[in-house]
């Protein structure tokens, strides 16, 4: 039950809610006649900052990749064995979307360049759509390794090509690997110096 509507749906959460990012810079953001941001240039930072965020953004690289290819595992394990996999195939995917859309955080679309309501927040916009879908994602993964642990023992998933301890192993290493992603991206983010915020 889990895969169908509990894990899937940080998934649609944040599809929709960042779809209306760029919907809104598409259809709201035609600035015409207004002038680009103008900003003060930050003081460089230090070479152990840039050292350290570009630590962080490898690490929400590094796991994120580690993150799909167990999703994607379990899934085609769980196919291998002709049991049900609900909509887990848009786990990966999404996991795939959020790391882009925390690279590209400093590359706003032009309407967020100008002097308007949209200016100045693109970055805070995309924090406020990875960081609740990781944290979601290690929420209903957690309820999902719960109630792997507590399952009955079924005697075609003691052992096999997937047994039961072989999928809580895949789910708690994704949970791991997300948990990595989360502070890799909350502490690279605040660390950043942007050209735009």
């Amino acid at each position: 039950m889990e895969d169908i509507f509990l894990v899937p749906l940080p998934c649609w959460i944040f599809l929709v809610y960042t779809i209306m990012l760029f919907l809104t810079a598409v259809h709201g953001g035609h600035e015409k006649g207004k002038p680009m941001m103008e900003r003060e240039l930050p003081n460089p930072p230090s070479r152990l900052r840039r050292i350290i965020v570009h630590i962080c953004t490898a690490g929400v690289i590094f796991f994120t990749f580690g993150a799909i290819v167990l999703s994607a595992l379990e899934v085609a394990r769980l196919a291998q064995i002709h049991y049900g996999f609900g909509l887990l195939p848009f786990v990966p995917v999404t996991e795939f979307l959020a790391a882009v859309l925390f690279m590209i955080r400093n590359k706003p679309p032009k309407p967020y360049r100008y002097k308007s309501k949209f200016g100045g927040s693109f970055r805070a916009r995309v924090g406020a759509r990875v960081y609740p879908f990781w944290v979601l994602m290690i929420i209903v993964l957690s309820v999902k390794l719960s109630t792997l642990i507590r399952l009955p023992k079924v005697p075609e998933r003691e052992s096999g090509p997937y047994a039961i301890h072989h999928q809580i192993n895949d789910v708690a290493l994704s949970i791991g690997c997300l948990v990595i992603v989360f502070f890799s991206g909350l502490f690279g983010m605040a660390l950043d110096i942007p050209t735009f915020t």
